[in-house]
């Protein structure tokens, strides 16, 4: 399933550095899970927490996990439009609008341009391939623990390891409104005082002072900045310096 700002390009190597930093029995925390590209990736012998702000998006995913394999009925242009016109039209679960708002919107961009269908003329079958996507990661997120809230509000387990895939700062934002960096960097650092592993992705040219780079991919990506100007950058992770 595409998803808006999501991992799936570079979730194998990215998991397979969080991997090998976590310690034998810790807990790993995905405050912004999204499409789950990476918690999916992680060893599961440890208590993994997957939280989003988003509601339908966690309900897609409880809904997911505890109906596999994954196969709703096909969502079609009619049925997306009439989703996205009247969110409380209780003919449609949250968990479905979860699934169509991402998976059938074009780029996984919340309920923006349906995506469709080039499949009669051997193009690609958006739908279908948005099944696929989430039913291969469903296998990697057993007793995976879903929440829906704030990340200042998700109960951590002692020092755990809690990997951050914040919106990244001067791009385009996200579905659930703007994003307060400043707030979230002072929690950051707050947790790793309190015995926390705090991991955050972010672009190499967004790395705040007081930030070091652990971690970072060579290969680039084109985005576009709030300004909609397109650029290269580098994906890293970072963490807040040791005092």
């Amino acid at each position: 399933m595409q998803y808006f700002g999501g991992k799936a390009r570079i979730a194998k190597p990215l998991a397979e550095f969080l991997n090998s930093q976590l310690k034998e029995g810790q807990s790993f925390v995905d405050l912004f899970c999204g499409s789950c590209n990476v918690i999916s990736k992680i060893d599961s012998k440890r208590i993994r927490i997957a939280n989003d702000l988003h509601y339908e998006l966690i309900e897609m995913w409880k809904y997911a996990s505890q109906h596999t394999p994954f196969s709703p009925d096909r969502v079609d242009e009619v049925m997306y439009k009439r989703m996205r016109k009247d969110k409380n039209n209780e003919e449609f679960p949250a968990w479905l609008r979860g699934f169509a708002g991402f998976g059938c919107a074009f780029g996984g961009d919340w309920f923006k341009g349906f995506a469709k269908d080039n499949a009669p003329n051997g193009g690609q079958d958006y739908f279908k391939c948005a099944v696929n996507s989430t039913n291969k990661k469903l296998s990697g997120l057993t007793c995976v623990e879903f929440t829906n809230k704030s990340y200042q509000d998700v109960v951590l387990p002692e020092n755990s390891m809690i990997y951050c895939d914040i919106p990244y700062s001067n791009s385009v934002g996200y579905s659930v409104g703007k994003f307060n960096h400043e707030e979230f960097y002072k929690w950051a650092v707050q947790k790793q005082l309190e015995g926390h592993t705090v991991l955050v992705s972010e672009y190499k040219d967004n790395v705040p002072e007081g930030w070091e780079i652990v971690w970072e991919l060579s290969s680039r990506k084109s985005i576009r900045d709030s300004e909609g100007v397109q650029k290269e950058t580098v994906e890293v992770l970072m963490k807040p310096k040791e005092k």
